[in-house]
């Protein structure tokens, strides 16, 4: 049985995410929302349409109307259920490989789900009582206008008129932001060439994209262009590459980000949301430039929550998640996108002189363990031994996180030190350790 992660549900498609599975999960958010109506949209994986169809026919036979947005990005759903009030659903696996896919949900005004919520969804799946009422049949209608909707919101929020013309190099990764990407960029000042805009249903991540920077820092250096651009399967995360192909991930992009929005006194409180992930190095030049940074756990939507509370603007992620909490709802790789295009307009220093300036990163190793139940890796016996043993090695200059992934059945190891060898080292120590227990 499927459970929700840190970002809904996900699963090998037709193997673990059946149609069975989705069509109860689309009665299953019929009983615990109740709602009219429910948007549903999709990034570009050949079983999209498959599962997508399954859940909009789970809410249908509930009574429930479905609007299917067909192939867009997920802050685009998002943000169809913030401006029409409605439920929204995605049926992606974000930047997984094609053979899986994943089901998230959005509650009307375009937030994710609480805890709460996620549990009675997951308990009405389990027990099978619907309360369907057969005779009571739902619509099941077409949008794509909506793509255009989201379009316009995105150029509203960017204004580099009289700019330099900057050449820029964004990689689609064959996914949902193939629908809106080419005609938003095309219609800002810039000369802009594309990669990964050729979805076949399998190629999604493949070789591109924010998780396969490679062939766009190729294109970048080879084309001479000012920085590059890479997007996730389903788009709501962003990194960039700077002219001479040095890839910037999500943390850069928050300090860089940070530090011009307090320069220009729209920091509010001061402060930014990042999660455990986040490199040391954020939370040191942060500290250096009088900027506070509040933790969460892995997931946006957690940084969301804490924004939320805050009342603060800016929040992240690592891997490109970023939030600018007065326009968005959710991580934005387009938004993320275009808010550097404006900056970059503004500022005369290249992406790669701003980086730098930004903050200073620690070393830091990563693997992903796979590891049969994540969930119960803090029982591994000796563990908690290992990493306080290995901890006192690194004295002040590093930090170690062993958590379970919340959207892949595999343990995160993460090290942080003065230099790689070091946390490549501690890295390799757990991991070892792991899988005598895996």
């Amino acid at each position: 049985m499927l459970e929700f992660g840190t970002d809904g549900v996900r699963g090998r498609a037709n193997l673990e995410l059946t149609p069975e599975f989705a069509l109860s999960f689309g009665r299953a958010l019929a009983g615990v929302f109740r709602p009219e109506t429910v948007v549903l949209g999709r990034d570009t994986r050949v079983s999209g349409p498959m599962l997508s169809n399954a859940v909009a026919s789970g809410l249908s036979s509930s009574g429930v109307s479905v609007v299917d947005l067909g192939v867009i990005p997920t802050p685009g759903v998002a943000y169809i259920s913030a401006i029409r009030g409605v439920v929204g659903v995605v049926i992606s696996a974000s930047h997984n490989p094609f053979e899986d896919n994943g089901i998230k949900v959005f509650a009307p005004g375009g937030l994710k789900l609480e805890d709460e919520l996620e549990m009675q969804i997951h308990s009405l799946i389990l027990s099978g009582n619907f309360d369907v009422v057969k005779a009571d049949v739902g619509e099941i209608s077409y949008d794509y206008t909506a793509r255009d909707e989201y379009t316009s919101h995105l150029l509203s929020r960017c204004d580099i008129s009289g700019a330099r013309r900057q050449r820029v190099v964004v990689d689609c990764s064959n996914g949902a932001a193939v629908a809106v990407a080419p005609g938003l960029f095309s219609s800002l000042n810039l000369d802009v060439k594309f990669l990964g805009v050729t979805p076949d249903g399998k190629n999604i991540n493949q070789d591109c994209g924010s998780v396969h920077p490679e062939k766009l820092i190729q294109t970048v250096i080879e084309g001479k262009a000012d920085f590059g651009i890479a997007l996730d399967g389903d788009a709501d995360r962003m990194v960039a590459v700077d002219g001479d192909g040095n890839l910037i991930d999500g943390d850069q992009l928050m300090a860089i980000f940070a530090l011009d929005m307090k320069e220009r006194s729209q920091l509010v409180g001061e402060s930014v949301v990042v999660t455990v992930m986040t490199n040391l190095g954020f939370r040191l030049a942060m500290e250096q430039n009088g900027i506070g940074v509040i933790e969460t756990k892995v997931g946006d939507r957690y940084v969301l929550q804490m924004l939320e509370q805050l009342g603060l603007v800016l929040g992240g992620e690592q891997s490109g998640h970023i939030i600018f909490r007065d326009v968005a709802t959710t991580g934005d790789g387009l938004l993320s996108a275009i808010k550097l295009v404006e900056l970059l307009s503004r500022r005369v220093e290249p992406l790669g002189e701003l980086a730098r300036r930004a903050m200073v990163k620690l070393p830091q190793s990563m693997v992903s363990v796979a590891f049969d139940d994540p969930k119960r890796v803090s029982e591994v016996p000796g563990l908690s031994e290992l990493v306080i043993e290995l901890e006192r090695s690194l004295a002040d200059s590093g930090r170690i996180l062993v958590r379970p992934s919340g959207t892949e059945p595999k343990v995160r190891v993460m090290a942080e030190a003065a230099t790689k060898e070091m946390a490549d080292y501690v890295v390799g120590q757990i991991c070892s350790y792991l899988e005598k227990y895996r």
